[in-house]
């Protein structure tokens, strides 16, 4: 075979791959965009306003889980504190409407950035550590916090175990504050900020810090020695991570008008973190999906009432038959049943 034709037949075959490359990507954006915009809209026609209500709940577990599994999942590292942040954006948000005379977008903004300077301080502290003592070091900033909102000196501004009222008196970020209490209308919204919150943490986790993070957490002393910086890698992730749990703070608060102790406490904490672990820590699907199912199987848990018993129950189970989460149980299983079929 001569080399023209040798070059010919090598340049037809790189343009196919190439093409059915581009072909595969491009059906995969149609989908994509498909499956998100009918996840917005299609629950609205035909759920009921209470299903929307608990399908909202768990999109908002589901973003505090993913927060968690992402860090988890890159470095290593199990954020138990993260109700803190959760909870800190609501009574932030309310405190700044009404002690501190703010609008509703200012009163945002501003919590926002409270949020942002004590995550970058407490991580500043704490990411050096070794994973055990860093999980026990957020845990207890986490404690501290919720414990804070109850004492006597503060019930002015806390609201002390009765919690605040939000009261949202005009637009925030441009968008009615009576939208946010529509179920339908909040599920749009939840839905979307999922989806795209779940796309960042997705493409961060493919980027370079992703990668930096997860050779950090295999071995911290080599990347060291190999003139990588470990400390500003993590620093980013925890801060990261915290920035997904006040957006979802911030939309709880705005959809429930309320905010109570509760949402600071380490029952918020754990709850996120077996979100976590029945969706899968390793994919941005997974933890959203967990939250939507522990938030359903509570309701039906508490209708029985043996919710704490069929919750534990339930847990075992999971953990059991799917040790890699729903999503890496089913991707595992759909990967033997093909390799069976090629096999036969």
């Amino acid at each position: 075979m001569s080399n023209g034709t040798m070059t010919d037949d090598f340049h037809a075959s790189a343009t196919a791959t190439f093409g059915g490359s581009t072909s595969r990507l491009s059906l995969a954006i149609v989908v994509g965009l498909i499956g998100l915009g009918a996840g917005a809209v299609v629950p609205t026609w035909l759920a009921s306003d209470f299903v929307l209500r608990l399908g909202s709940e768990g999109l908002l577990l589901g973003l505090l889980a993913l927060s968690v599994a992402f860090l988890m999942n890159q470095a290593g590292l199990v954020a138990l504190g993260v109700a803190s942040i959760y909870g800190g954006a609501g009574y932030l948000f309310a405190i700044g409407m009404s002690d501190w005379g703010l609008t509703p977008t200012a009163a945002l903004c501003v919590a926002f950035l409270i949020l942002l300077v004590y995550a970058t301080m407490l991580g500043a502290l704490i990411v050096r550590t070794k994973p055990l003592a860093f999980m026990m070091l957020t845990l207890a900033a986490g404690e501290m916090i919720s414990h804070a909102v109850l004492l006597e000196g503060l019930r002015d501004y806390t609201g002390g175990a009765d919690g605040l009222v939000v009261r949202t008196n005009g637009a925030v970020l441009g968008i009615d504050a009576a939208r946010f209490a529509d179920p339908a209308q909040f599920w749009s919204l939840a839905w979307g900020v999922s989806v795209l919150i779940g796309l960042a943490l997705w493409a961060i986790a493919r980027s370079r810090l992703g990668a930096v993070l997860r050779a950090i957490r295999e071995n911290e002393e080599r990347m060291r020695f190999s003139g990588f910086n470990t400390f500003l890698p993590r620093l980013i992730g925890y801060v990261l991570v915290n920035i997904v749990a006040a957006i979802a703070g911030f939309l709880h608060v705005l959809n429930a008008g309320f905010v109570s102790p509760e949402s600071l406490g380490l029952f918020v904490s754990t709850n996120t973190l077996v979100a976590a672990l029945i969706g899968g820590i390793s994919g941005s699907l997974g933890p959203i999906l967990g939250g939507l199912i522990f938030s359903f199987a509570q309701d039906e848990f508490g209708a029985r009432g043996l919710t704490q018993l069929l919750t534990g129950v339930a847990i075992v189970v999971f953990i059991v038959v799917f040790p890699r989460g729903v999503v890496g149980g089913l991707s595992g299983l759909s990967k033997r049943l093909g390799w069976r079929r090629e096999a036969s």
